[in-house]
C-alpha cells in the first residue's frame, strides 16, 4: 500500500525521467493510471473526443491510452492532460483512498483520526472544511 510519502518519492523519479523520451509504468500502475484517468475525465464531465482536442491530439488519443493501446504517455502531455482536468500531475497517480465501498473509506479515515495529537487532528480538521466548501 503507497502512501503519500511514497507517491511523493515516486513523481521525484518522474520528474527525474523527462530526460529520457520514454518512461513507462509497471502494468499494475499503468492500469491504475488508465482507470484514474477515466475517472477524472468523467469526473469533469468532459468525453474522451473533447479531452483529445484540447490536448491538440487525434480525436481518439485519450481513448487509446485509457483502453492501453497507448502504453507511454509523455510526461508533458501528463502535465496537459492534468492542466486540463484542473488538477495536479500528482492526482493523476494518487489512487489510494479511491477504491473500496463505503464502510472501507469510513473505516480508513476514523484510523486516521484515531489520535490524540491535537496539531493533526486540527489539521484533518481543515482539510474536511476545505473538502466540504462548495
Amino acid at each position: 500500500m503507497s502512501t503519500t510519502k511514497d507517491i511523493s518519492c515516486s513523481l521525484l523519479n518522474l520528474h527525474k525521467l523527462l530526460a529520457y523520451k520514454k518512461m513507462s509504468l509497471s502494468p499494475t500502475d499503468a492500469k491504475l493510471f488508465r482507470e484514474r484517468l477515466a475517472f477524472l475525465r468523467k469526473e469533469k464531465g468532459l468525453k474522451q473526443e473533447q479531452l483529445s482536442t484540447k490536448l491538440g491530439k487525434a480525436s481518439n488519443y485519450i481513448m487509446r491510452v485509457e483502453t492501453g493501446r497507448i502504453k507511454t504517455v509523455p510526461l508533458v502531455t501528463m502535465a496537459k492532460i492534468a492542466k486540463h482536468l484542473d488538477i495536479s500531475i500528482s492526482d493523476l497517480f494518487f489512487f489510494q483512498g479511491n477504491d473500496g465501498s463505503t464502510e472501507e473509506l469510513r473505516a480508513r479515515i476514523l484510523r486516521l483520526v484515531e489520535t490524540d495529537d491535537v496539531k493533526k487532528l486540527r489539521k484533518y480538521y481543515r482539510l474536511l472544511l476545505v473538502a466540504t466548501e462548495e
